[in-house]
């Protein structure tokens, strides 16, 4: 038995280039004593002793087919397949550059541009490098996909004009040097310094109504996958993408951009910038912001050390509740989503701006009442308070709040370790450590003291009322089991502090199938079982966005809660408790285009230098390849 081992059938040689013709021979029942090689039948050579092999020296251009025969002790032949082979001349590489295309124009200092070519070869291309104004900024040797033809490297473009261009060169040492395209990187204008304080006496700023906030338009996130080199988990990796994410919205001053976390199963970070907004109405109508720093985890691998609980599941479910860029540091809280025990107490990082940087992060930290005793319990609150959105408090406040910045969550699963309607405290992010921040309530509502309408009072024991009053399973306006709050945003200017979130279970939703009622039980899309026993013990709920089993009060709606400074100000100077305040307004927010999964807000930002507030939208763009991506609105607030 013979077979011809190298080259490989359809191999290209070069002419006059000297090749080695290799063989494997075996014989069962004796020994082979040599295999003699053939090129178009023609023998070149014997080989006696394995391995078997053979120089052809001067192969000449053209189809040429090679044979091998070996022969054993009895005198016996066998002639293995013939291997076709190909002698021709080295074609250069082809390569051209597919991005960015010529004559781009990015405006940032410096632009983060992901130059991308395709570069193919007869044989083999060995090596794409790429330049920049004539000068190498890196080089890849493998395509970015496995036997694919794309390469790409990312490069930190500096203000100015460029040229650009590839140098593929094939496993033979032929180049080819693509043709030019050129760009230009323009600075952004210098942020617009902040408007001082208005004048006057705060206290008597105006309240913001729902038609001070004035849609301008919106703006689409890039699709597709944008990983930082730090990740190395492919879980991560894979979904370093805006899909299933626009959470957490964070307004950077610094450089006029927005943070953000991603896929919803990955809870990674990135940073955006802020095109122009368009009031457009098709998705391909809007502007696409362009991505300024890749996802990347802003804990560095720290974020399960918030599951301090030896008692918890090791693999629970961990999530961003809020990011704060403040002082060129960027703070980030983690909420466990499913606290069973309610026993989360460690929830905020700190680490730099550039989430490129590895190894940055501090924490977690615990953030408390500031008058929290712990050996008593007294005045202490769970993570649940404080593991959520982030928010400033304009300079004319701070005084009367206690601090620079706002804090809270609320209305997470397993209501009783959080808040029963908006939570916020007065922090300083600077002195966060490993001594519990000090917070400074404004407003939150415990478990015996849920947020209702005006006339109802709270009552958790049907030994003194007829039916349990929590708030949680109440059909109202101001909060419910369907109440979620993603963003806080107080405007210079106004003493007005506004929540964004989204509500359901309000009433009064004539047409719908149970009325828009708050409802508890497996939900349904049909109609005709809603109401219906769905068993002993439930009754169906008509929600067709969640067919789940628990909180429904269809319709819901994109929600605005408003409460007044001055409110909140008796309650960081002592003379009201937390949960003794309302909002004096809340409304709804219409946008205008549709959701296509569930209604819900991801955050919302502020801008104060430009009094815009940024709202993301959970799910509202499916891309070009069904990527459930979310939108951002930028509303702009007019005041009379």
């Amino acid at each position: 038995m013979v077979a011809i081992t190298t080259p490989a059938i359809g191999a290209i040689l070069r002419p006059m280039v000297p090749v080695t013709i290799k063989a494997t021979a075996t014989d069962p029942d004796g020994s082979v004593t040599r295999v003699r090689f053939y090129v178009d039948g023609v023998s070149i050579g014997r080989d006696e002793t394995a391995p078997y092999e053979q120089v052809w020296l001067f192969p000449q251009l053209g189809t040429h087919v090679l044979t091998a025969v070996a022969k054993d002790d009895r005198d016996a032949t066998t002639m293995s397949a013939p291997v076709t082979v190909k002698v021709a001349n080295n074609t250069p590489p082809a390569v051209r550059m597919t991005s960015p295309a010529d004559g781009s124009s990015y405006t940032a200092d410096p632009a983060a541009i992901t130059l991308t070519a395709n570069a193919t070869d007869d044989r083999a291309v060995a090596r794409v490098e790429f330049f920049a104004d004539a000068i190498s900024v890196g080089a890849k040797s493998t395509p970015d996909v496995a036997l694919g033809s794309a390469y790409t490297l990312a490069w930190s473009a500096p203000v100015g004009a460029h040229t650009l261009y590839v140098i593929a060169t094939d496993d033979a040492g032929a180049i080819t040097r693509s043709a030019a395209v050129g760009i230009t990187v323009i600075a952004p204008p210098p942020p617009p310094p902040p408007p001082p304080p208005p004048p006057g006496d705060p206290t008597t700023a105006p309240l913001v109504q729902p038609a001070n906030l004035v849609l301008e338009g919106a703006f689409r996130v890039p699709e597709g996958t944008f990983p930082d080199k730090s990740l190395i988990d492919q879980f991560q990796i894979d979904r370093a993408q805006f899909g299933f994410g626009g959470t957490s919205l964070a307004f950077n001053p610094a450089t006029n951009s927005l943070f953000l976390v991603g896929h919803d199963q990955a809870q990674l970070v990135a940073e955006i910038s802020i095109p122009q907004a368009v009031a457009g109405t098709t998705l391909t109508s809007l502007n696409v912001a362009s991505v300024l720093q890749r996802f990347a985890d802003p804990t560095d691998g720290m974020v399960d050390k918030v599951n301090n609980d030896p008692l918890n599941p090791v693999n629970v479910t961990i999530k961003v509740g809020g990011l704060l860029p403040y002082e060129n540091k960027l703070y980030t809280s983690e909420y466990i989503y499913y606290d069973g025990r309610g026993t989360q107490s460690l929830s905020h990082f700190v680490s730099g701006p550039d989430l490129s940087v590895p190894a940055d992060a501090q924490g977690p930290f615990e953030v408390q009442r500031f008058d929290c005793n712990p050996t008593t319990d007294a005045n202490c609150l769970g993570a649940g308070f404080f593991d959520g959105y982030f928010g400033m408090v304009p300079l004319e406040w701070q005084s009367a709040f206690g601090g620079p910045a706002l804090n809270g969550n609320c209305c997470l699963g397993v209501i009783s370790r959080t808040s029963y309607g908006p939570s916020l405290f007065a922090v300083d992010p600077a002195l966060l450590g490993p001594t519990a921040l000090r917070a400074k309530p404004l407003v939150y509502y415990p478990t015996p003291h849920p947020l209702l309408e005006t006339g109802t009072d709270a009552c958790l024991d049907t030994a003194t009322c007829p039916s349990i009053i929590d708030g949680w399973s109440l059909t109202s306006r101001l909060f419910n089991g369907t109440t979620e709050i993603r963003g806080v945003v107080f405007p210079r200017g106004t003493r007005s502090v506004l929540f964004f979130g989204r509500h359901g279970g309000t009433g009064g939703a004539t047409g719908v199938p149970g009325n828009g009622m708050f409802c508890y039980g497996p939900g349904t899309a049909d109609p005709a079982l809603a109401g219906q026993p769905a068993n002993a013990v439930d009754t169906w709920c008509y929600d067709p966005e969640d067919g789940s089993k628990g909180v429904h009060g269809y319709p819901y709606h994109y929600y605005v809660w408003a409460y007044d400074a001055n409110d909140l100000a008796k309650v960081a100077s002592g003379q009201t408790d937390p949960w003794m305040i309302k909002p004096y307004a809340v409304w709804s927010l219409d946008l205008p285009f549709p959701t296509g999964g569930a209604t819900r807000l991801g955050g919302a930002a502020y801008d104060p230098a430009t009094g815009r507030i940024y709202v993301s939208q959970y799910q509202a763009d499916p891309g070009d390849f069904n990527s459930s991506l979310p939108l951002i609105y930028v509303y702009k607030l007019q005041l009379p």
